[in-house]
């Protein structure tokens, strides 16, 4: 009985041991594992694309979210837009009427200054958190899945006890 135990042993281990080579595996899965990403984090490419997920931009946005992904871009744009160009140029404006005398450009420069931050700002942030939300439910759904398993102490669906997760 000892020699049949231990031959089962044996030949389990021999047979976890060798799954565990990284040389055997799934067909090409060793190369296409690699994801690389651009020094900033912005950008990751999977090499040749072996599983059929892309970092989220404008052509998987258009894709998956349609007018949605549009609509948020163009109020990010144009929050920035008004933030970064109206309010300056509004504020040059606000400086040429009090330079030149004339009062009522530095009114109309103040009304557009205040006009564009005040909706230039909430565009911004609009389109920015709707863009968001659109990645994080992209990589929810379309992104690599971790392939790791725990092993975790606590409660289960039975009770008490050790549960698995892989």
């Amino acid at each position: 009985m000892k020699k049949l135990l231990f031959l089962l042993a044996s030949l389990l281990i021999a047979g976890s041991v060798y799954a565990q080579s990284p040389i055997n595996g799934w067909p090409y899965h060793q190369e296409h594992e690699e994801h690389f990403f651009s020094p900033d984090g912005q950008h990751m490419t999977s090499d040749y694309g072996y599983y059929g997920w892309k970092p989220f931009g404008p052509t998987v946005g258009y894709a998956l979210y349609g007018s949605r992904y549009r609509k948020a871009v163009s109020n990010k744009n144009w929050g920035i837009f008004l933030c970064c160009v109206a309010a300056p140029a509004s504020a040059v404006l606000i400086g040429y009427g009090i330079n030149d005398g004339v009062f009522g450009w530095s009114i109309v420069g103040g009304a557009l200054c205040g006009a564009s931050l005040g909706f230039g700002i909430p565009l911004w942030k609009k389109g920015r958190r709707e863009l968001d939300w659109m990645m994080d439910d992209y990589i929810k759904n379309f992104g690599p899945k971790p392939y790791s398993a725990n092993l975790s102490a606590g409660p289960t669906q039975n009770g008490i006890g050790l549960a698995f997760n892989f």
